[in-house]
């Protein structure tokens, strides 16, 4: 338990013998017993329950939690330092009977308040978090937002799935969530998954609660440098300070995640927390989107490209995640080539696999039919392409690039022409340029005879499985069929992400993944996250189904958030494939000359953990009944793990 937690008594250091002697008749004779409060930690000295006075500790007296001194602790009452409780000028009996009013009918509005109420106008929906002493103040604004139904809230039980699940609501939607930690070791644990949606692009809010300002910088309980800490992470920093225009502060932060595509953070010292706001300070709002500069692209680039891609004899499409949207346009340029349409990872599902100029997806976690295509390939016409060294683009490859971003065109990989402009608009120029005025010949007939051949060499490596030992090739055959066709599928990294990639035949699901940072225990708390877009009415996501597919060693990162699962009753599917290994590192040990060593894991029951959880679980251990297995699974109502046992 960590220490800002404790709310029991604890007694001060050892007083003099002098002090001690003072104690009884204190306790007798004083009737106006004060409680002073550590501005720090929220310690509480009480007189009468200490059996001394305040004023009698001698001056080296510490706090006993957090080892402040006594100059960092404030009496407890009114401005005028009466007792908690006294009342003025009016016998106790009057008291007594005199009503209080409700805590929120003399609730002062605060600067978190104008800051809640900004992220609500700017459209910040979901906030991922933990409660905690340095956070209260924004909490408790976070919960009127709540109340009022402007915003949702997930109590998570590590701040690094509250980072991931922000991560991935963000690289679904566009929109950022809002995580919220406690100071120290809750902020740090964020940095993951800040790192995973910086580099991913995905727009975020991350709320990291701080010590005092006051006491800033001297190395107080928890009192370490965020501003520095998270720079890695963020894309942009700000920190509320007293003065400061807290509306304005936070739609800075707002905007800066929303066009910047990224992190941003806002630092909360807790004393600035609840300072009252200024009557002048209004909750900032979007301002009116301006006219979007003309998205017309070059005349003379279109002509280049359109040369290059005319003159080749075996052109391959390749879609990345930048045709979220536009992907039917892609396809109709392919159409009029009769050319290959091979995806990187992130763009999977965003053209089925059924498609006859489908080849799946193209890299690392390819398949076989993409790789044969790339391999042959004169000229690879390049939709929205990150070019990470996942995908594997061979060297010596005519490229064109089309990409709404200019600093994407030839960041990873040389290119011969590119085309700066939207691909809905820049797919079917293309299109209308190249009719008639093409070499490359149709691939339909080539491109079945592969998948014939693939599909082959697919079967033959799920006849492997044995009891206890399924082969990846035999479970992506059975997810294929059973998975939804709108499903939201979130991948964790490993094995699981290479197998479940190459095997599994998409239709038209979504999937997210740790594309660029590739971190291991992204699946679980990206589900969480996927969950929440899909109860957006007002959403692309509404309805949708979600399931993870994740390997024991990245379930295991996070295990004890599918408690927060069972919480909210998310309807989650999680998959896990448990071969109580980390066997992509085994392999890359062995590919290495080196010996298998430490990459054994020992773990739970997954099945029966979720049954422990109030949620379902089923496990699978048995070829011959796997199939039946996974139907059933994925006809469960509410969250459920399926736990199969692999090669």
């Amino acid at each position: 338990m960590r220490a800002y937690a404790l709310r029991r008594k604890i007694p001060p250091r050892k007083i003099g013998s002098k002090f001690r002697a003072l104690s009884l008749s204190f306790q007798a004779n004083r009737k106006d017993n004060m409680k002073y409060k550590c501005t720090v930690c929220g310690y509480e000295y009480d007189e009468a329950a200490e059996g001394a006075g305040w004023e009698s500790l001698p001056d080296g007296w510490v706090c006993p939690v957090c080892g402040v001194g006594k100059d960092l602790f404030e009496p407890e009452g009114g401005a005028d330092g009466a007792p908690a409780g006294a009342v003025s000028g009016k016998s106790e009996a009057f008291a007594e009977k005199s009503p209080e009013p409700s805590p929120e009918a003399t609730r002062t509005r605060t600067s978190s308040d104008v800051c809640a109420e900004t992220m609500s106008n700017w459209g910040v929906k979901w906030v991922f978090g933990m409660v905690g002493h340095s956070n209260l103040g924004m909490a408790d604004a976070i919960r009127r937002q709540v109340e009022n139904g402007k915003m949702r809230y997930v109590g998570i039980r590590h701040e690094g799935a509250a980072a991931f699940a922000c991560s991935a609501y963000g690289k679904l939607t566009g929109r950022p969530a809002a995580c919220i930690t406690i100071a120290g070791p809750g902020s740090t644990n964020l940095l993951t998954g800040m790192c995973d949606a910086n580099l991913d692009s995905a727009p975020a809010i991350a709320l990291t609660g701080q010590v005092p300002s006051g006491v800033m910088g001297l190395k107080i309980f928890q009192d370490i440098n965020l501003r520095a800490a998270l720079s890695a992470a963020a894309a942009s920093q700000y920190e509320m300070l007293p003065g400061a225009k807290f509306g304005r502060l936070m739609s800075a932060a707002c905007s800066d995640a929303l066009n910047g595509r990224g992190v941003a953070q806002l630092i909360m010292p807790d004393d600035v927390q609840t300072l009252p706001a200024d009557g002048g300070d209004a909750p900032g709002k979007p301002r009116k989107a301006p006219a979007e500069a003309s998205s017309a692209f070059s005349d003379s680039d279109l002509r280049e490209a359109r040369e290059i891609i005319a003159n080749a004899e075996y052109p391959v499409v390749l879609m990345g995640r930048g045709c979220r949207g536009a992907a039917h346009r892609v396809e109709e340029l392919a159409e009029t080539l009769g050319c290959p349409i091979l995806t990187t990872y992130p763009a999977k599902g965003m053209i089925p696999d059924t498609h006859p100029l489908a080849c799946g997806v193209q890299g690392l976690s390819g398949t076989a039919v993409a790789a044969k295509f790339m391999a042959r390939a004169d000229c690879v016409i390049a939709f929205g392409v990150g070019f990470s060294r996942h995908t594997s683009v061979p060297a010596g490859k005519k490229v064109v690039q089309i990409d709404r971003d200019a600093a994407a065109i030839g960041r990873r990989y040389p290119v011969d022409a590119a085309i700066l402009g939207d691909v809905s608009e820049v797919a079917p120029a293309l299109a209308d340029s190249l009719r008639g005025a093409f070499k490359s010949e149709d691939s339909r007939a080539e491109i079945e005879a592969a998948w014939a051949e693939w599909r082959a060499e697919k079967r033959s490596r799920a006849e492997k499985s044995r009891k206890g030992a399924i082969d990846p090739a035999a479970v992506a055959e059975s997810l294929s069929k059973h998975i939804p066709d709108d499903a939201i599928i979130s991948v964790d990294v490993g094995n699981i992400a290479y197998s479940f990639g190459r095997y599994f035949e998409a239709r038209e699901q979504t999937f997210i993944g740790s594309w660029y940072l590739g971190s291991i225990g992204f699946g679980l708390p990206a589900a969480i996250g996927a969950w929440c877009a899909a109860q957006e009415p007002d959403g692309g996501f509404f309805g949708r189904p979600v399931a993870a597919i994740v390997g024991d060693g990245g379930l295991g990162q996070y295990l004890a958030d599918w408690t927060t699962v069972a919480k909210y009753g998310m309807n989650i599917k999680c998959v896990v494939y448990n071969n109580s290994e980390l066997a992509k590192i085994s392999a890359e040990q062995k590919l290495a000359h080196m010996r298998v060593w430490e990459t054994e894991l020992h773990n739970p029951p997954f099945a029966d953990f979720a049954k422990l959880c109030s949620t379902s679980g089923v496990r699978a251990d048995d070829p011959e009944t796997l199939d039946s297995k996974v139907e059933e699974f994925f006809q469960l109502e509410g969250p459920a793990i399926l736990e199969i046992t692999t090669a």
